[in-house]
């Protein structure tokens, strides 16, 4: 694993952002890209990319590490001394804050919404409990944003991280990726891709990797692969995202040039989410095997098998594009203490029992 930096790509190339945009590293970077040859039989063609951000950090892996340098960073500035933030039972972006916040000094709190039970879930739900996580149940939708402000008001100088932690400030972590990615390509590790997919909840990861092909001068296209509702990711959303990431760098990096929303290219993928957050369907069941082959560490249906399950779409419906798929899923799983099932909060137990479907 590369040792820790000690200033990303985009401050180096835009020297003005270090001055303006609060930043701690936390990420062990470049991360590795790789062929999907060992799944080229899956996939029906060769040709298709990995980005490996599982193996960001040696503390959890992901896509929240890149995002958490800025946030992070903001949050000692403000003196805070508690994360509160707030997603789903099995949220990969709670047990990233609870991993990555512990081991930054803070505290961490954060109200949990109901989902569909996975065996992936509930280990996520209990390696954020034997994390030491706050974690406190939220209920519907509603309930849990009122139970988030009110943990907000209990904590000691508190920072809200909302949930999936997109914001224009979070998002410049994956504009600095698409130039980590520029490097590997002229360093000749892949060809520049002309598609690249990924998981899309959010939209904050989508968002920076257009906003970043769009600075190189890219003509790559993003494809976010919804896994939420609709009404939380589509295009007008990730747009409105993308274009208030475009205007915070250009002002805090003085860009000579405004980046125009046209050449910020994305597509919002649709067909792989189900029936919405969390829950399974055939094609991501599927896949997650697929995600085992790729990267050696077990995968999931909420995310990366709804995105690697595109992936093998794209690679039909674009037959002779350079694809990259970025892998966004912690290779990371945490210890589970012996008395962490004694720590879970009476109204989460149900969702530890009975079967699942995966």
């Amino acid at each position: 694993m590369p040792p820790l930096r000690t200033e990303t790509w985009l401050a180096a190339a835009h020297p003005r952002l270090a001055g303006t945009v609060p930043w701690r590293p936390l990420a062990h970077v470049p991360t590795p890209v790789h062929d999907c040859g060992a799944i080229a039989d899956w996939l029906g063609r060769d040709g298709v990319w990995c980005k490996r951000d599982d193996a960001i950090s040696p503390v959890y892996g992901g896509n929240k590490v890149r995002r958490y340098e800025h946030l992070f960073a903001e949050a000692e500035l403000r003196g805070a001394r508690a994360l509160v933030t707030a997603g789903g039972f099995g949220s990969t972006q709670v047990l990233a804050t609870v991993m990555l916040g512990r081991a930054a000094g803070f505290a961490v709190s954060a109200a949990l919404f109901e989902q569909p039970a996975t065996t992936f879930a509930r280990r996520t739900l209990l390696g954020g409990i034997g994390a030491g996580g706050d974690l406190i149940y939220g209920g519907g939708y509603v309930m849990t944003a009122l139970r988030t402000l009110l943990a907000y008001r209990r904590a000691e100088r508190p920072y809200l991280i909302l949930p999936g932690a997109s914001n224009p400030m979070a998002n410049l972590g994956y504009v600095d990726a698409m130039l980590e990615l520029d490097g590997q390509v002229r360093a000749g590790a892949l060809p520049r891709p002309d598609v690249i997919v990924v998981a899309a909840g959010s939209s904050g990861t989508t968002v920076g990797l257009a906003v970043g092909a769009a600075l190189l001068g890219w003509p790559t296209r993003v494809v976010g692969v919804r896994i939420t509702d609709r009404i939380a990711c589509n295009r007008a959303t990730v747009g409105a995202l993308a274009a208030a990431t475009a205007r915070f760098l250009g002002k805090r990096a003085a860009l000579p040039a405004p980046l125009r929303r046209r050449d910020v290219r994305f597509d919002i993928e649709h067909r792989a989410a189900g029936g919405g957050y969390g829950h399974p369907t055939p094609e991501a069941i599927e896949a997650v095997a697929q995600v085992e082959r790729l990267t050696g560490s077990p995968g999931e249906i909420t995310y990366t098998g709804k995105a690697l399950a595109v992936v093998r779409r794209v690679c039909a419906e674009q037959p002779t594009a350079n694809v990259l798929y970025w892998h966004t899923l912690s290779g990371i799983s945490p210890p589970l203490p012996e008395d962490v099932l004694e720590r879970v909060p009476a109204p989460m137990r149900p969702f530890l029992e009975g079967p699942v479907p995966v």
